[in-house]
């Protein structure tokens, strides 16, 4: 009965946070966006008379169909993108806090398995990015009926709905890497520039064969954001993922496990 009292103690430290509830503020930013990027693919004269439509803008919504589809493509995208960073940042704050706020000492003093810290901290995380992308599928939903776009199939809602939760599957593996650099650095800094260079990483490998088989432009590949969705992906790349993600949990066990409590 240990590990249940550990995870409902993380749960309970997230309950006066209010960066839980920015990440949703940022998550409604994109549907904002998103229906922006829709009113003006639908209306191009009016936006353009309004001098809305520019070079940035036309480059956004290239490729785009103003329909179901095209919205859920436009949202996978930006899940996938705004996850990679929102995630981090909750992954972060989850694990780096105890260092920030001086109580990793206490935490790793206790009579309790460090490896249930871990492991309830990533649930902690996990549960946090499920209702983020399940408020992005309803944004989804939503947008798409303000802008009128007609009847949604359900063979279309059960393909695109799972598109973003294989997507966000792969976002939430690449985690626990987040979480190692944060103990390992014990603090904020560093796994914020760990998350930057990831993504350029990501963004530079993209356009590349060799994009298939590096973690942080598989995700990349899987969201659409370099071309039609899923070009390029194989079973290896499956297997990337998930050696990742093991590496990643692994490290930040072992970490826990090594670290002196005066820390």
């Amino acid at each position: 009965m240990i590990f249940p009292n550990v995870l409902a103690g993380e749960f309970l430290k997230l309950k006066r946070s209010k960066i839980t509830w920015l990440t949703f503020v940022f998550y409604a930013f994109f549907g904002l966006m998103s229906w922006f990027i829709f009113w003006m693919l639908k209306n191009p004269d009016g936006a353009r008379s309004m001098g809305l439509i520019g070079q940035k803008a036309s480059f956004a919504m290239e490729g785009l169909s103003a329909d179901w589809a095209g919205l859920f493509a436009l949202f996978t995208e930006m899940g996938v993108a705004g996850g990679m960073i929102i995630l981090s940042v909750a992954v972060i704050y989850v694990f780096g806090r105890e260092y920030a706020e001086g109580t990793a000492k206490n935490m790793l003093s206790l009579p309790v398995p460090r490896s249930y810290f871990v492991i309830a901290k990533l649930l902690v995380a996990t549960v946090w990015f499920a209702l983020l992308t399940a408020f992005l599928l309803a944004e989804c939903l939503i947008v798409g009926q303000l802008l009128s776009l007609g009847p949604l199939a359900s063979e279309l809602f059960a393909r695109e709905a799972g598109n973003i939760l294989i997507a966000s599957l792969v976002v939430l593996a690449l985690q626990p890497l987040v979480a190692f650099v944060t103990v390992a650095s014990g603090g904020y800094l560093a796994p914020f520039g760990y998350t930057i260079a990831t993504l350029l990483i990501g963004n530079l490998m993209v356009r590349t064969l060799w994009a298939r088989w590096c973690p942080w432009s598989i995700v990349a590949l899987l969201g659409g954001m370099s071309g039609p969705r899923e070009t390029g992906v194989v079973i290896g790349s499956s297997i990337v993922i998930v050696v990742t993600c093991a590496v990643g949990i692994a490290a930040t066990i072992a970490h826990q496990k090594l670290a002196d409590n005066c820390q």
